[in-house]
């Protein structure tokens, strides 16, 4: 397989993922709630398919055109849905590498999750346009980033809610 090959091998598995993420976190797949549970797995998923995107992410990058951000409407939705998850709030320290460690803020699980869908949402219309390598780097230079932060975030809280709250959605099949 050449280098070309596996790059697109790379993205069409990492566009599968997010195909997944998005219609999961929008209702366009299924207008049933949102859970914690799925919550985790579709946000631990989409986390650990990033990290099988290819190296270097920049490239055959052309980004001559910047794709259109997904309507706001389908954040709004994003949003709306990620209301029904319990876990709404959670503390939250920005870099535990900061030494003295800074105060923890407050972070958002639907603003988590609608920043990832708006993210992963621009790489993938890229993909479904044919540019591969563009798709590619939008969604590795924002998983290094941004959304990656978020996902991280949003695993970690999830995981805790479930491991205090509801210890069975860390064992279902949901």
């Amino acid at each position: 397989m050449t280098r070309n090959q596996s790059r697109q091998a790379s993205a069409a598995r990492f566009s599968e993922e997010a195909r997944r993420f998005i219609s999961w976190a929008d209702g366009s797949a299924s207008s049933e709630r949102l859970s914690a549970p799925v919550a985790l797995r579709r946000v631990l998923a989409l986390y650990a398919s990033a990290l099988e995107l290819p190296q270097p992410w920049s490239v055959g990058v052309t980004m001559q055109d910047a794709p259109a951000p997904p309507p706001d409407g389908h954040l709004r939705a994003v949003r709306e849905r990620a209301a029904a998850i319990p876990l709404q709030h959670y503390g939250e320290i920005f870099s535990p590498l900061l030494m003295p460690p800074e105060p923890p803020v407050v972070g958002d699980l639907a603003d988590d999750l609608a920043d990832i869908y708006r993210d992963v949402a621009l790489g993938q219309s890229l993909y479904e346009a044919g540019r591969c390598d563009d798709a590619i780097w939008q969604w590795g230079s924002g998983f290094q980033t941004h959304w990656g932060q978020h996902a991280a975030s949003a695993i970690r809280a999830l995981h805790c809610y479930l491991s205090q709250e509801d210890p069975s959605g860390l064992l279902n099949d949901a």
